[in-house]
Parts: C-alpha cells; sequence; structure tokens
C-alpha cells in the first residue's frame, strides 16, 4: 500500500437513530486515526483483476483513461456507479465545487456536469482530505448513505445506498485536487470494502497524474490562446490606422450588416426561384381545373369574385418577378459592401474596375438626387485594362477616400448656388482609366476628377500628411489622403498623385504597375 490510508468517522453523534453495520471498521470514529489496509487483504484482489486493471488503464490517456477506470472499478467490485471528479471551486480554503470528469452509470459514461459539495459524501472526503496533511483519505458509508446526507438530492435520484471515495493528493502541496468514488444501490460489505480500498489506493497516483497533465495541457492551451490573441491584437492595431478612414466613410457597422444581411437574404434568394415554379405549377393548375370544371357552386364563385381572382393570377407572377429585381439590387450592394470592408491578406489577381463599381455602389446614396441638388453625375471613362496582382480590399478603400473627397469638393462648390443654377451647371465627377507600356513600365492608370473648387495653392504640399485635413469638424479626419498614398506607393508600388487648379477642380492620378517586377524602386 502506498501512505497511511484515514477513514470518514460513521457520523453517529449527528444523525440519531441509525445504526451501523458490525463490520464498520474501528477506525470509523471522531478522531479519524489513520489504519493501514492489512496487507492480507491485499490478496483478496486477484491478480486476473489487477492484471486486468493494468492492462486496460496503461493503453489509454487523457480523457480517454477515466471512463476505462471508471469502468474497470464497476465492473471489479460489482457497484453500480463510479464517479472521478476535479475541485472546479474554492472558498475560504475549502473545496465547495467539483466537475466530474467521468461519470460511469453502469450503462455507460454519462455527460459531465458540475456539483456543490456541500452536505455531500464527496464533500465530507475532500474537507477530511484537506486536514489529513497529505495521508491518503478514505470515506466510507456502507449502508444508508441517504440518511447520512438528507440535503443530497443527487444520492436519491441514484437510489444509492453505500459510498466509498478516495481522495486525490497533489504530491507536492499534499491538498485534494479532486476524487474518485464509487455508488451502489446495495450495502458495500467490509470484503468489498477492502478490495476497493486497495484499486482506489493503487490508481489514486495515476488519476492525479493524469488530472495534473489535463490541467498543465489546459494552461498550455490558455497560454496559446492569450498569445494568439495577443497577436490578433497586434495585427488589428496594425491594420486599425487602414481601416480606420473606411470606418469615417462607411460608418462602424457596415461590415457587420452587410454580413447579417446576406444571411437571409441567401435564404429569400434561393427560395423565390421555388417560389416562381410553385406559382407557375398552381396557377397552371387553377386553370386546368377550371377548364375541367366551369361551373362550379356560388360559394366558389362569390368568393373568385370577392378576390378578385383574375387579378390576382395576373399579377401574382409580376410580384414575384419584382422580388427578384429587388432582391438583385440587394445582393449587388451587398456584395459590394462586402467587397470593400474586407481586410486582404495576401495579393490577388484582381480587376480594378469591379473595385471601381463596388465603391460606387456603395457611394450611390451620397451620389443621388437630394431637395438642395440633382443627382452628381458620374462620368466613366474606361480603358481596357489587364489584371494586376494587388489587395482589392485596399485599393476599394482607395477609390471610397478618392471619390468621398471629390463628392464633398462639388458639395462644397454648391454651397450659395441655387437648384436651377446646379441643374444649368450640373456636379461632375469623372473616372479614367488606361493601360500605360512605355519606358516606366507596364502600368495603368485610375484618374478621378471634379469640377469642385480645387485645392488652394498654399495647402498643396500638405495634401498627403497625417490627420492634415482642411475639412471642418468631424467631416474628416486627415488619414484618408495618407493612408491612400500609403497603400498606393509602399503596399502596391506604385504612385499616387494630383493636380488641382483652383475654382475648376481637381484631379487624383492613381498608377499601379501590372506585376510586381514593375513596381517602382
Amino acid at each position: 500500500m502506498v501512505n497511511r490510508p484515514s477513514f470518514c468517522s460513521d457520523f453517529a453523534d449527528s444523525i440519531p437513530d441509525v445504526e451501523h453495520s458490525s463490520t464498520m471498521s474501528d477506525s470509523l470514529d471522531s478522531q479519524f486515526s489513520p489504519t493501514p489496509v492489512p496487507d492480507s487483504l491485499v490478496q483478496n484482489v486477484s491478480w486476473d483483476v489487477l492484471s486486468q486493471f493494468i492492462t486496460c488503464t496503461a493503453a489509454v490517456t487523457g480523457r480517454d483513461y477515466y471512463p476505462v477506470l471508471a469502468e474497470q472499478l464497476t465492473s471489479s467490485l460489482d457497484v453500480k456507479y463510479a464517479i472521478i471528479g476535479e475541485i472546479c471551486q474554492w472558498e475560504d480554503g475549502h473545496p465547495t465545487r467539483v466537475r466530474s470528469l467521468c461519470f460511469w452509470s453502469g450503462q455507460g459514461v454519462v455527460e459531465n456536469f458540475e456539483y456543490d459539495l456541500v452536505c455531500t459524501p464527496c464533500g465530507r472526503l475532500l474537507e477530511q482530505a484537506c486536514e489529513s496533511s497529505g495521508d491518503l483519505s478514505f470515506c466510507w458509508f456502507p449502508e444508508e448513505v441517504q440518511r447520512q446526507f438528507p440535503e443530497d438530492i443527487d444520492l436519491v435520484k441514484l437510489q444509492a445506498e453505500s459510498y466509498l471515495g478516495v481522495a486525490l493528493l497533489d504530491p507536492q502541496s499534499g491538498q485534494p485536487v479532486g476524487h474518485i468514488c464509487i455508488l451502489d444501490d446495495r450495502p458495500l460489505s467490509v470484503e468489498k470494502r477492502h478490495r476497493g480500498e486497495v484499486l482506489l489506493s493503487l490508481f489514486a497516483t495515476r488519476t492525479v497524474a493524469e488530472l495534473k497533465r489535463e490541467q498543465a495541457e489546459r494552461r498550455e492551451q490558455e497560454k496559446i490562446k492569450e498569445l494568439e490573441s495577443a497577436l490578433a491584437e497586434l495585427k488589428y492595431t496594425q491594420s486599425k490606422l487602414v481601416q480606420i478612414e473606411k470606418i469615417s466613410s462607411l460608418g462602424q457597422l457596415v461590415a457587420g450588416v452587410a454580413h447579417e444581411i446576406n444571411n437571409p437574404l441567401s435564404c429569400i434568394t434561393g427560395n423565390l426561384s421555388h417560389t416562381a415554379d410553385y406559382t407557375a405549377d398552381l396557377l397552371e393548375h387553377l386553370s386546368l381545373y377550371q377548364q375541367q370544371y366551369p361551373d362550379t357552386s356560388p360559394e366558389i364563385s362569390e368568393h373568385a369574385e370577392d378576390i378578385d381572382l383574375n387579378y390576382l393570377t395576373e399579377d401574382f407572377p409580376l410580384i414575384v418577378d419584382s422580388m427578384k429585381v429587388s432582391v438583385d439590387r440587394i445582393q449587388e450592394i451587398v456584395s459590394s459592401l462586402r467587397q470593400f470592408s474586407r481586410l486582404d491578406a495576401e495579393e490577388t489577381l484582381c480587376d480594378v474596375h469591379d473595385g471601381l463599381e463596388s465603391t460606387l455602389v456603395v457611394l450611390r446614396h451620397r451620389l443621388k438626387a437630394n431637395p438642395d441638388r440633382p443627382e452628381i453625375q458620374v462620368i466613366k471613362d474606361y480603358g481596357k485594362l489587364p489584371e494586376i496582382l494587388a489587395r482589392p480590399g485596399q485599393l476599394s478603400q482607395v477609390f471610397m477616400n478618392l471619390l468621398s473627397n471629390a463628392i464633398d469638393a462639388v458639395e462644397e462648390r454648391n454651397q450659395g448656388r441655387r437648384y436651377g443654377e446646379i441643374e444649368r451647371k450640373p456636379n461632375v465627377i469623372g473616372i479614367r482609366t488606361q493601360h500605360l507600356q512605355d519606358e516606366e513600365g507596364d502600368r495603368i492608370a485610375i484618374c478621378i476628377t471634379d469640377n469642385g473648387n480645387g485645392i488652394p495653392v498654399e495647402v498643396q504640399p500638405r495634401l498627403f500628411e497625417t490627420f492634415f485635413t482642411t475639412k471642418d469638424g468631424e467631416r474628416g479626419t486627415g488619414l484618408g489622403l495618407s493612408l491612400s498614398q500609403q497603400i498606393i506607393a509602399e503596399n502596391h508600388g506604385g504612385s499616387l498623385s494630383f493636380d488641382s487648379t483652383p475654382g475648376q477642380g481637381t484631379e487624383f492620378i492613381i498608377e499601379l504597375p501590372v506585376s510586381p517586377g514593375d513596381k517602382a524602386g
């Protein structure tokens, strides 16, 4: 035997009129005096049983170990239940709650759960272990365990009659970390008790080792999660400046809203085609029915007239078609929002025109007419462009910054002008793309122009400075153009420049290499 076991008292003083079997160990007194299991009783555990235990448990580790041990305990000792648990909560230096690692019910493993230790035999076992100074501690209730702990409703549910448990002790601190216990719906004999003590003693150390290893693995996993979280936080911080202008332009919830809309939208889109088919089938079936049975009852004829059946059969397919058009429109908006909002992890081949069109969809609400002005005209002159290796999300952000600035510029020019005056000389934003191949390399150019007031000459040299803005209040962060230049020049090896004439307007020119080999040095 390892260590010297001490046994729980019979608690006869606290539970009146309870008779205990004469087979109860003499050591079960109020002193918790340690009493070793006689060596002769070890012989009661056959070599076949020990061999079976060792063979079955040696082949498994971790979470797989606990159910094997519990099954072997119930089988070898002919008892109904076995529980292996770890302490998961302490209060004032006392264990108060346990998490089950395995609960074997005789029919198999029950889903793990947590349970309080107050007024339970397991609680008494672990309290005793806290006071045992590292000695191996057992607790044995040969019969009427429900009377000993009347507040433990789990004993009633299990119809438990007897209990035997051992505390699992931390080898360094000597404090309990968990327990192994067996319960049965029959009294537990002294012989079975001692055989149980032998088996529980032999496998307590192994169980503690498995539990400590699992706890160490959990701590390592928590550390890994903390490191991953820290790394994610660093990446987020790194990308935050790149994203801040996008958030300022679209609002903080754009990406989340687009994602949330897309889920139900996919359901609607998928069902609309079926709805159209079902509608056609139903209307065809109704038509056949009317042809085969032209003479209907007065009630049916009256109902058909009340609901205007002829109009309904004509209008319903049109409603479905209208819904399809609306859904396609929403899908276009959501697709544009998701494309614009994504944070690119790596470069990929992309079509610059797709990015421009997506950005225009996102900005459509700002381009539409309002009570103060007519619609802002967007004139597109797209050349034939090759796909380029780039980060499309970042490019869309640049397009958003430049187009938003163009809209701000023409609206600033509208101040003091009447609606009719603006109609005669409308607001215009131009987008021109071109494929350039010359001594400077193979590249594409995107030019975005506006007919606003232009940029004052005195501020033009500072236009790409970080946090510099000519806008008032919350309209500008001073990051849009500086981040755009960083994205184009540093991330894509291109260039961003502008040409502005006060009173006439501004043109921003983006040049991007077609392939990495053509990037500006």
